[in-house]
């Protein structure tokens, strides 16, 4: 009888070992399955190349100086520096500052002429706007501004209204 146990109990182990093993290689298929890559961030002086007039309102606001405009000990605290600096460029370079990417996102894949194409825009500007979101563009909205715009965690907090700022930051596309 005590044999009989054994090998029912062995066959008992080995079945639920089998399942363990069949579930694990389940999960192993899901998990091995290739992401999007996240966008990269390229830098202020990308966008510069095909937007010259914004780039040159942009540097004369407090954004373009938002990292200068931090105390040497704020710089390096997290709550500080996350709003302060856009983010890294692909060989760990720190962008600083508030730049085009902070609010439109990182630009590696709606930078192409293939996406940001004026003669596109011109055809079919909903098309266009919907394969530049697409490949990561973000159109802000007071909700982007107001993650750094707000009063918590804010020392220098200062009020502000999203529908009078909007156009000051740069000229909107639309006012060309």
């Amino acid at each position: 009888m005590r044999k009989v146990t054994f090998v029912a109990m062995l066959f008992l182990a080995l079945l639920a070992f089998t399942a363990l093993m069949v579930t694990a290689q389940e999960a192993a298929k899901e998990t091995g399955k290739k992401e999007a890559p996240a966008h990269q961030y390229v830098g202020p002086e990308k966008c510069k190349m095909c937007h010259k007039a914004q780039f040159t309102a942009w540097e004369k606001t407090p954004h373009a100086k938002a990292w200068e405009a931090l105390k040497a000990d704020e710089q390096k605290k997290a709550e500080c520096s996350g709003c302060h600096e856009t983010g890294k460029l692909e060989d760990g370079t720190m962008i600083t500052s508030v730049t085009c990417e902070a609010c439109h996102g990182p630009g590696s894949d709606y930078k192409s002429p293939k996406i940001m194409s004026r003669s596109k825009f011109k055809a079919d500007p909903e098309a266009a706007l919907k394969a530049a979101k697409e490949a990561g563009l973000i159109i802000p909205t007071a909700d982007d501004c107001m993650r750094c715009h707000k009063k918590e965690g804010n020392p220098n907090f200062k009020p502000f209204d999203f529908e009078k700022m909007k156009g000051m930051v740069h000229p909107v596309a639309a006012d060309k």
